[in-house]
């Protein structure tokens, strides 16, 4: 559908811990607006978020995206990838390969519960 919005990400927390150790966890979910894909990935937001919510990290380690479709168990088989470069989420389709540029956001993904695991460095040291 030419001319329709990109999709954007919205981020919701879920589990923020608050513990003492060398690395903090988080956890949230991922929910897409209808609209259409940008390759290389849309704007997730996680490095904003995690700035209103954490006072004391160092540096971001890593962030995992899972999506389990309940809704469409058996016509998903859409994968995500988070890149800390530019803080963006790539979807790629069942086959393996991203989504095109222009795309729509693939029903299965709007239904998909898709949650995020992310870690930040609370100390100076990485280790």
């Amino acid at each position: 559908m030419a001319g329709s919005a990109v999709s954007q990400i919205t981020l919701s927390e879920l589990c923020f811990p608050d513990i003492t150790g060398k690395v903090i966890r988080f956890w949230g979910e991922v929910d897409f607006s209808p609209g259409t894909y940008t390759t290389g990935g849309l704007v997730m937001g996680l490095l904003a978020l995690s700035d209103g919510i954490t006072v004391d990290f160092n540096g971001f380690l890593r962030c995992k995206v899972l999506g389990e479709n309940v809704v469409t168990p058996t016509t998903g088989g859409y994968s995500y990838h988070y890149s800390p470069v530019g803080d963006v989420l790539q979807i790629f389709g069942p086959t393996g390969v991203e989504l095109g540029n222009g795309l729509q956001i693939p029903p299965q993904v709007l239904n998909d519960d898709v949650i995020f695991m992310a870690s930040w460095n609370r100390t100076t040291v990485l280790g």
